[in-house]
């Protein structure tokens, strides 16, 4: 389907009168191709580091340019008319800053830029795809599948190394958790398994608050529990706490007056509880403490390191490719990898990004997350794509305090669907009451009839 121009109808009114009724086409309904590519993009997406690259491009690489010349093809206009939406332009802005900071700064590299920008880019075509309730949908549920079947790999190749023995403090529980998970040449990351099964979870318990899914609400709680189970096994701190703050934030959307949602949780935490093996506790903690042999957390290392050199980088920073090279190698940040040493990035984005370019850059970085929060539509909590929608953004934008990944490429699907969904389905930023019992239908957007 093709996009097509606006167009006037003429029809006969009940009392013989002519009238002209206008009718718009705000854009073509979204395709079986178009959502295809979306549910594919997004299901292989934990697969990133396991295919080998081809000509040095990853599988999701390989999947974004696919999307990227299917909307170049067949939907320009729409692509038009979307890339200049507040959040791309901020994108922008921060693009064109943080890039003459670099310049100005010693060692230039731009490979994070590039990055960003290549995620942005994703972003814009996850948006053009995103124009219709239909595509929104598959988008949401391959969310549940890719988080269903990182669940089972989790389950298959650690749950029974975890569940038969104990650990005692967070070192222990960390040489178990490498033991555990030694032979899952699948999971090249765990803490990234860990934040997807999170969102699988986070998005199939929103999807049971819906009034339109009633009858599938045990079995979307029961793979809300599975995938939750799973997201612990890891013992990935991170992902415990965007789980417990996301879900939070969906009953406090939903509205936390509805008291069978909150026994909903009870219910839920209490299971997960249950069946989340001991030794997985031992490591959810966090401690800023040296220990006896002088040493601190690593993760405790690099905040406190971070704190310490704050007065070197506010003004302007250092420079990504100075912090790589030269400077993060002598101020702290140094580490043995693969018989090497590199300079370790802070686990969090916002620091980084200060660190790399100064305060101008993180405003300019927190500009976009302005532009992303005032784009989040009103009332989401009533409909239950809505709220599961704000899921998917809360737990990525909580991704961001955890890791230096500002421009990872699973940001593209979340930035993308706010994108699309503010723009195509509820352009005046406000989730009608009529949707809160209406599924997804694929005729729900389309020609709207609007008085002269």
């Amino acid at each position: 389907m093709i996009d097509r121009p606006i167009r006037l109808d003429k029809r006969t009114s009940a009392s013989g009168e002519l009238v002209a009724a206008r009718y718009i086409l705000a854009h073509s309904h979204t395709t079986r191709v178009e959502r295809f590519l979306l549910v594919t993009s997004i299901v292989f997406l934990p697969l990133e580091s396991f295919f080998p690259t081809v000509a040095g491009m990853s599988l999701s690489f390989l999947l974004f340019a696919v999307l990227a010349a299917y909307v170049v093809a067949n939907r320009p206009r729409i692509l038009g008319e979307t890339w200049c939406h507040s959040v791309f332009i901020a994108a922008y802005a921060f693009i064109g800053v943080s890039a003459m900071l670099e310049f100005s700064s010693p060692l230039s590299a731009y490979d994070q830029h590039i990055r960003f920008a290549q995620m942005i880019g994703g972003a814009l075509c996850v948006a053009v795809l995103c124009r219709d309730r239909s595509a929104l949908t598959v988008v949401v549920y391959a969310y549940i599948v890719m988080a269903l079947w990182a669940s089972v790999v989790l389950f298959s190749t650690g749950y029974g190394t975890l569940q038969g023995t104990t650990a005692e403090d967070f070192g222990e529980a960390t040489a178990l958790r490498e033991e555990a998970f030694s032979q899952a040449t699948m999971v090249t990351d765990l803490n990234g398994f860990a934040i997807f099964c999170t969102q699988g979870a986070i998005v199939s318990f929103a999807l049971s608050l819906s009034g339109w899914l009633k009858h599938l609400r045990i079995l979307l709680l029961g793979i809300s529990a599975f995938c939750l189970v799973a997201s612990f096994l890891p013992m990935s701190r991170s992902s415990a706490v965007i789980s417990l703050v996301s879900f939070a934030i969906i009953l406090y959307a939903h509205g936390a007056k509805h008291g069978k949602a909150l026994i909903l949780v009870l219910v839920l935490g209490l299971g997960v509880y249950a069946v989340v093996p001991d030794a997985v506790w031992s490591r959810m903690v966090y401690s800023s403490e040296r220990r006896a042999d002088g040493k601190m957390e690593a993760r405790a290392s690099l905040y406190d390191t971070a704190l310490n050199r704050l007065p070197e980088y506010i003004a302007a920073g250092v420079g990504a490719g100075n912090f790589q090279r030269k400077w993060g190698l002598e101020k702290g940040f140094a580490r043995h990898k693969s018989g090497s040493v590199i300079a370790q990035p802070a686990h969090n984005s916002p620091v980084q990004i200060m660190i790399n370019w100064g305060i101008l850059g993180l405003g300019m970085f927190l500009l976009i997350v302005w532009c992303v929060y005032r784009s989040v539509p009103l009332h989401c909590g009533r409909d239950g794509l809505s709220l599961a929608l704000l899921g998917i953004m809360v737990s990525s934008g909580l991704t961001l305090l955890v890791t230096h990944g500002f421009y990872a490429k699973e940001l593209s699907f979340a930035l993308g669907m706010l994108v699309g969904s503010r723009r195509w389905i509820w352009p005046n930023g406000v989730v009608s009451a009529v949707e809160v019992n209406q599924g997804p239908s694929p005729h729900s957007t389309g020609l709207v009839p609007t008085k002269q």
